[in-house]
């Protein structure tokens, strides 16, 4: 393995990009830190003091800080929490669940059946079988995200983690099978397991409005968003390479580019890096025709769009500047994931409550 690709620098990693990290970051960081730990500490994801500092060194409050800039107080604590619920729960499949799809199917299967909760998710009732860390604090994530939103937005909301949750097991299914036989392919699955999707939803949640979904799903919003979802996958695939090089997972663009290309992964890393600036590039291209697209539009709704562009925007920056910064990356992160070694929380499925006969749907 090249170590000098599979380990960059901070500086070293910035200097691939065409486009700049973020520069805004909420000055709530440190709070939505503390709750976010008390939070999943509450539920039992953690167990011991070393659990806590080894999550705690992810940083992923200032992963939302910097999706979320403008946000402070409870919002930007639930923003948090969801970015540390996805974290948690994707650590579930580095080891061999990632590779049983049968499993991952029976893990997936409790999560989903909360998602299919009418109106805004209840508790779990007196009397059922008590459910484990991630469900438990799923439902409660889910409960508070949905509070007071409207049914148009939480059917997109729901789809979008749908096309998330199911993602584990298609990727589960492929580490069993063929590998991905080509970066169009990895991506096309890694725009659902980024986790993108449902962080943009956010942004209608703090903003206090719900975009109609002929202009959400028609263009060139939903580009925008693939976009979005394109620019965090080759970024993420570029500074997580080493983990994954040491992980042994196939599902990164660069491993395929090499694999395919041939060539070095240096070579790969560069193309890669490349796409995403080339995406990243038509975002802005297109961001900046948005006021001629909109011009039948009315100015509220001109203005809620713009906050939600203003959104994608500081998840593809601040998706990049957090990745500096994080020990999920670095020769830490790589240390957590070599030799069969999986993080402290994982394993937390174990504890999931199965719901036998339920497709993912």
């Amino acid at each position: 393995m090249d170590q000098a690709v599979a380990l960059p620098s901070a500086a070293r990693s910035a200097a691939l990009f065409g486009f700049p990290p973020a520069d805004l970051i909420s000055p709530d960081a440190e709070a939505a830190r503390r709750h976010t730990i008390e939070w999943l500490s509450r539920y039992g994801v953690f167990q011991g003091d070393a659990s806590v500092a080894e999550y705690d060194a992810l940083r992923f409050d200032l992963l939302a800080a910097y999706f979320y800039p403008g946000e402070t107080g409870a919002d930007l604590a639930l923003g948090n929490d969801l970015c540390g619920w996805y974290f948690v729960f994707d650590d579930q499949f580095d080891g061999e669940l990632g590779c049983r799809p049968g499993e991952v199917s029976r893990l997936l299967d409790p999560i989903v059946q909360v998602t299919r909760e009418a109106g805004e998710p209840a508790r779990r009732a007196a009397g059922h079988a008590p459910e484990g860390p991630l469900v438990a604090s799923f439902r409660d994530l889910w409960r508070r995200i949905h509070e007071g939103r409207p049914r148009v937005w939480r059917d997109r909301f729901r789809h979008h983690w749908m096309e998330y949750l199911t993602s584990y097991h298609r990727e589960a299914l492929d580490r069993t099978g063929s590998r991905p036989r080509s970066v169009e392919a990895v991506v096309a699955l890694r725009r659902h397991s980024i986790g993108v999707q449902p962080c943009l939803d956010l942004n209608e949640r703090f903003g206090g409005y719900t975009l109609p979904d002929a202009l959400h799903g028609g263009f060139p919003l939903a580009q925008m968003r693939e976009a979005t979802d394109d620019v965090v996958v080759f970024t993420n695939d570029i500074v997580s390479l080493g983990k994954e090089l040491a992980a042994g997972d196939v599902h990164n663009s660069v491993i395929v580019q090499r694999e395919l290309a041939g060539g070095t992964l240096e070579e790969a890393v560069r193309h890669i890096a490349g796409l995403a600036d080339s995406r990243y590039r038509w975002f802005e291209e297109t961001a900046a025709r948005l006021p001629a697209l909109l011009a039948g539009t009315g100015a509220e709704t001109r203005l809620h769009v713009g906050h939600y562009v203003d959104g994608m925007r500081n998840v593809m920056r601040g998706n990049l500047a957090w990745s500096f910064l994080t020990a999920r990356y670095d020769e830490r992160g790589i240390a957590a994931v070599s030799s069969g070694r999986q993080r402290p929380w994982a394993g937390l499925g174990a504890c999931a409550v199965p719901m036998p006969g339920r497709p993912l749907s």
